[in-house]
């Protein structure tokens, strides 16, 4: 390992040049199994960056990025630097680790770096422990919410295109702050694969002997190329978790937000990456024997249906011709088939139509509209149209042209030039004048009201032109109102049923019940500062930010915090601290009620 380390003491001239000592050690120097020591070698006298190679040591694993750290300081008046490089150090065995004497080159020379010595002893219960709750932790984290690839097979072919599902789970009692905003990202660029556009919800779906919410995106796959390839998704999930300081291991690397909180729901969001295991799918290539000359890479299981003019035409009129494709299959990727013009016929490219799901494309009818043009007259024959697709449930080709549309085109009719004989100027050929074509009297007539011109502002029209408008811009001003008062009557519906709740918890001597409704009458007064259509979904941090926003007291946040606070420790943990009644409590919900409206 080569080992090269920049120090940067500046020019400092109050540094005098020192003598070099090198020291090494691992601290600790015994360590159990499961455990990881550092290295250390500490440079004494020296400002220059010190070059080598680390030696490496069967069954110790060192890591390839040191952590440095330097200093200087003052000994009877004499500037010493130090300079600490550290290596972390894993052992993958029990035993006795040295690393032996080794050189480093500081300034131009030579130095040895002395050898150290760790011992590594077994396991002991404690690290058994540790190692067990964190795989448990890792279990439950797996369990809790994962990402699964649906696939009806494990095994396609080259250009081949499955229909499946990703789905992502998730533990109902997780509590989501919210529901995922993007659908899960793909890793393996060996397949293709259709937008997400639909998300499905499901809830109650039994796992691991637990209940899910389940978001399946339906997903086209198309394989790009063959052999065999890992294909994997990951997404982001987030939950709403308390924090602590202590995690049940102890250790800070194997903290997790459900060692942090057993009862999720309430208190901050944080983000929770997820990756899908990884799935090996083997990409079988086309089979070369048998395959025909009009396969263009059509794979799947279809039927063929041609629609075509067989009446009697004439030269140069227009044929259409549809060719229909219909089943399951990759309609994202068929190219059409191709038919070449002949002496007979003039061939234009074929417009396409699907009928279907536009995103998916795996199932539906794919329609390819050709243009024939006969050139000669005759009992002439529209060609088959050449199509053959690859069936990967056969695992075989197979044919799909049809047979040819017989078709009779007449010649059509001739142009005959007309006659161009001399106009002649004799009298005889005159055609005689007309005369008295219309009859004309010298009286004018009636005079019209209908041929004056009428202004735009007093015809009919115009009003009718301005009244439509006014009156739809009145109902849509009446229909948001309308709105408006619905929701705040739904509002306070919900804000009475929550009192209702609360003065029910007290006869009945509820505390869980009580600070639930209690909880929910804050929520629904919270958000109804802001509008927010559900605020079932706001979070004490969600809720604190608004209240900042409209300028609250900070007795307003304080009392806030606590009942929110309270709320949790009864309703999730069983308990309170203190011993304040209900009726107490109630008193004080009504008074901070009351204070968080005179915010609107």
């Amino acid at each position: 390992m080569l080992l090269i380390i920049p120090l940067l003491f500046g020019s400092n001239p109050d540094l005098q040049a020192q003598q070099i000592r090198i020291e090494s050690s691992f601290e600790p120097s015994s360590i159990t199994l499961s455990r990881q020591s550092i290295y250390k070698v500490t440079i004494r006298g020296s400002r220059q960056p010190p070059r080598g190679k680390l030696p490496s040591v069967e069954g110790l694993a060192i890591s390839n990025n040191p952590t440095t750290s330097s200093s200087v300081s003052l000994v009877n008046g004499v500037a010493s630097m130090k300079l600490d490089v550290s290596f972390a150090t894993k052992p993958d065995r029990v035993g006795t680790f040295t690393i032996p004497p080794w050189e480093m080159e500081i300034g131009g020379k030579s130095h040895v770096v002395p050898a150290s010595t760790l011992r590594v002893l077994p396991s002991s219960q404690e690290d058994l422990l540790r190692e067990q709750a964190r795989k448990k932790q890792q279990e439950d984290l797996r369990q809790a919410v994962f990402v699964e690839i649906n696939l009806p097979k494990d095994f396609m072919f080259e250009g081949e295109t499955l229909l499946g599902s990703i789905d992502v789970n998730v533990w109902e009692r997780l509590g989501l702050s919210r529901e995922p905003e993007y659908p899960p990202r793909k890793n393996g660029d060996a397949f293709s694969q259709s937008e997400f556009r639909n998300c499905f919800k499901k809830r109650g779906a039994p796992r691991y002997g637990k209940n899910y919410v389940v978001y399946s995106w339906p997903v086209a796959l198309t394989a790009a190329m063959e052999g065999t390839h890992e294909l994997s998704y990951e997404t982001l999930v987030h939950v709403r978790v308390r924090n602590q300081r202590n995690s049940i291991t102890g250790n800070p690397l194997f903290q997790t937000p459900f060692s942090r909180d057993p009862f999720l729901g309430f208190g901050r969001s944080q983000s929770i990456p997820v990756v899908s295991e990884k799935k090996a799918i083997q990409v079988k290539p086309l089979p070369m024997e048998g395959r025909p000359e009009s396969f263009k890479g059509a794979i799947g299981t279809f039927t063929t249906t041609v629609e075509g003019e067989t009446e009697r035409i004439t030269v140069g009129d227009p044929v259409p011709v549809k060719f229909l494709v219909s089943g399951k299959g990759n309609f994202g990727v068929m190219p059409a088939p191709e038919i070449p013009s002949s002496d007979n016929f003039k061939v234009q490219p074929p417009a396409f139509s699907f009928e279907g799901d536009e995103n998916l494309k795996n199932e539906g009818t794919q329609r390819f509209e050709y243009v024939f043009t006969p050139l000669s007259p005759g009992k002439l024959e529209i060609p088959a149209i050449p199509f053959s697709y690859f069936d990967p449930e056969l695992e075989s080709f197979v044919l799909a042209s049809g047979e040819p549309t017989p078709i009779r085109v007449d010649p059509g009719e001739t142009w005959v030039e007309p006659d161009s004989a001399p106009f002649s100027m004799d009298s005889g050929n005159k055609p005689a004048l007309a005369r008295n074509l219309f009859q004309t009297e010298n009286e004018p007539g009636v005079w019209m009201e209908s041929l004056a011109t009428t202004s735009v502002i007093r015809t009919p029209i115009f009003w009718y032109a301005q009244i439509g408008p006014l009156l739809c811009f009145a109902g849509l001003i009446s229909w948001r109102l309308t709105q408006r008062r619905v929701a705040k009557d739904t509002r306070a519906k919900r804000v009475a049923k929550f009192r209702n709740e609360m003065k029910a918890a007290i006869r009945f001597n509820d505390p869980k019940g009580f600070f639930r409704a209690a909880r929910g009458s804050v929520r629904e007064n919270i958000g109804g500062l802001v509008q927010n259509e559900r605020p079932e979904t706001l979070s004490k941090d969600d809720m604190i930010g608004i209240l900042n926003e409209r300028n609250a007291d900070q007795e307003i946040i304080e009392g806030v915090s606590d009942l929110l606070d309270a709320s949790d420790a009864r309703e999730f943990a069983g308990s309170m601290r203190d011993e304040t009644s209900l009726k107490e409590w109630h008193g004080k919900i009504k008074k901070l009620l009351k204070r968080i409206r005179s915010k609107a």
